[in-house]
C-alpha cells in the first residue's frame, strides 16, 4: 500500500510540473458569457489580455485589456460593416498588441491569406481580412498575414453589436524584414462591447 501511495503521489507532483510547464494555462478559458477575456501564445509565450496604464500616473486614460468590436454606424456616414478587435498584453514594460480585422463579420471561420492594406492608412478597397501582431519595441514594427503567411479566426458567437466570442491562430511576417515571422497560436477572446 505504502509503494501506491508514492507512486499516487509522485504522478502528482509530474502532473502539477507538467502544468507549470504549459502557457496556455496562464490564458483564460474559452468562453462565449462576454466576460471580456482573450489571450494568446507568440511563439510559444503565453500573453493574456492585460490592458495597461496611462503613460504618466495613469494619465491619459488607460488602454482596455480588449478594445474596439462592431463598427458602430454613424448617421449621415456609410460605413463597411467591420469587426476590429484589438488583445491587449503587457509583460513587463513590454506591449503586445493582436489586431483582428474582418470586412464582412458574422459567425463562421474566416481564412486569412491575401495581401492587405493597414488601416487606417491604406486605401478601403485595398483592406482585407487579416490579422497583426506588434511588441512596443518603438520601431514602427508590425507583423502581418499576408497570401503567403496566413492564419485563421472563427467567431463562435456573433450577435451584432454587443458580443463576439471566437478562437483565432495565424503567421505573420514582419513589414521590416521579411525573413522574421511570428506564430501565434491558441488565440481566444469573449468581448462585450
Amino acid at each position: 500500500m505504502r509503494t501506491f501511495y508514492l507512486v499516487l503521489g509522485g504522478l502528482s507532483l509530474l502532473a502539477s510540473a507538467c502544468q507549470k510547464d504549459d502557457p496556455q494555462a496562464s490564458l483564460p478559458r474559452i468562453s462565449q458569457e462576454g466576460l471580456n477575456t482573450g489571450g494568446f501564445l507568440a511563439d510559444g509565450v503565453a500573453y493574456p489580455a492585460t490592458g495597461w496604464p496611462g503613460p504618466f500616473l495613469g494619465m491619459g486614460g488607460p488602454t482596455e485589456a480588449l478594445g474596439g468590436g462592431y463598427a458602430r454606424s454613424i448617421p449621415g456616414f456609410p460605413v463597411s460593416p467591420t469587426y476590429e478587435l484589438r488583445i491587449n498584453s503587457e509583460q513587463a514594460t513590454k506591449h503586445v498588441i493582436v489586431t483582428l480585422f474582418l470586412r464582412n463579420p458574422g459567425k463562421g471561420d474566416f481564412v486569412l491569406n491575401r495581401n492587405t492594406g493597414l488601416p487606417p492608412v491604406a486605401v478601403d478597397s485595398t483592406i482585407f481580412d487579416h490579422a497583426t501582431i506588434s511588441f512596443g519595441t518603438g520601431n514602427g514594427e508590425i507583423f502581418t498575414t499576408s497570401a503567403s503567411h496566413t492564419g485563421r479566426i472563427i467567431l463562435s458567437s456573433a450577435s451584432r453589436p454587443t458580443l463576439s466570442a471566437g478562437t483565432f491562430e495565424f503567421t505573420a511576417v514582419s513589414n521590416l524584414d521579411p525573413t522574421k515571422t511570428v506564430r501565434v497560436t491558441a488565440g481566444r477572446f469573449d468581448r462585450k462591447q
